[in-house]
């Protein structure tokens, strides 16, 4: 999972504040949520860790092998986060930990009653359109890559919750809020991705469908309207509240993904533009190193 949306890394413990050299942990409780700062200065095995509330986990630096629920088992790299609910059993690995060279990871944990108020807000103010479902976590949906508007409320959160600030609790409260927001809207979007229609309103299904099948075509928002059956800003306005983008980003990012398929098919780079949508090759490379954080070539060559 490559991605180039990596968080700042916050400052190490110092000597007198480390207690272990395997996730050595420093705690900032407020009153919505705790923010747990974790680093590992040797290499260590299966190491067990759990939380009591839904938490919500982000590499900052090195490698972690993380084995969920004793059935799941995946590399986690800087620029990923997941999401977990309370309970879930970890037991995490740390392959290439070193005294001179500690991995760094957080551990954001989040209060049911603020899950609750949170959830609660937006399905009475701001319903989903169009869909039965109703707002909430999708914790199948636990792990993704961070985008640019997570990295930047994550960065937010990390900064309050660290400082003395007069206004620590409010201003950490907002950025939560904000947080949990854009989390769930970027699960709402993945759910898109995979083709999930029976979460998501007909009327998006079928843009994402619609886009699929024309992706190598000239797509714009007002083509895409009047395929759907709704005006520009009606459609522009409900995308954008249900998954946090707008819909010519959506367009993007399908192109990307659909290039990545390509060069994983061993096919050329010019090949992977044409074929993804893309009418510049320049255009194509440049975008696809902002947004994958290498060029195609080398990500043809990662295999």
């Amino acid at each position: 999972m490559s991605n180039n949306n990596q968080l700042h890394m916050l400052p190490l413990s110092s000597r007198k504040e480390l207690t272990t050299l395997v996730e050595n942990r420093r705690a900032y409780t407020l009153a919505n949520h705790e923010l747990n700062i974790f680093e590992t200065y040797e290499a260590s095995s299966l190491v067990p860790l759990q939380f009591n509330d839904l938490v919500i986990i982000n590499m900052i630096k090195g490698k972690k092998v993380m084995h969920l629920q004793e059935k799941i088992s995946f590399d986690y790299f800087p620029g990923e986060t997941l999401l977990l609910p309370e309970y879930t059993k970890m037991k995490i690995d740390f392959p290439e930990a070193r005294l001179e060279s500690p991995t760094q990871c957080t551990a954001i944990t989040v209060s049911a009653d603020k899950i609750s108020e949170v959830v609660n807000y937006l399905n009475e103010f701001y319903p989903k359109k169009g869909s039965d479902a109703n707002w909430s976590f999708q914790l199948d949906k636990f792990h993704f890559s961070n985008n640019e508007e997570l990295v930047r409320l994550t960065n937010r959160l990390f900064q309050v919750s660290l400082s003395h600030d007069i206004h620590k609790e409010a201003l950490a409260d907002l950025a939560l809020k904000e947080l949990m927001i854009r989390i769930m809207q970027m699960q709402g979007l993945l759910v898109l991705q995979e083709n999930g229609a029976s979460k998501n309103s007909s009327t998006f299904h079928f843009v994402k469908q619609y886009i699929a099948e024309n992706l190598t075509e000239k797509l714009t928002v007002e083509h895409i309207c009047a395929k759907v059956g709704m005006s520009k800003s009606a459609l522009a306005r409900a995308f954008k509240a249900e998954f946090g983008v707008s819909l010519m980003e959506f367009v993007i990012r399908e192109r990307i993904l659909q290039a990545k398929k390509i060069l994983r098919a061993a096919d050329s780079v010019k090949e992977a533009c044409f074929a993804a949508g893309f009418s510049d090759v320049n255009y194509f490379i440049r975008l696809f190193k902002q947004r994958e954080g290498l060029t195609p070539g080398q990500f043809k060559a990662q295999g």
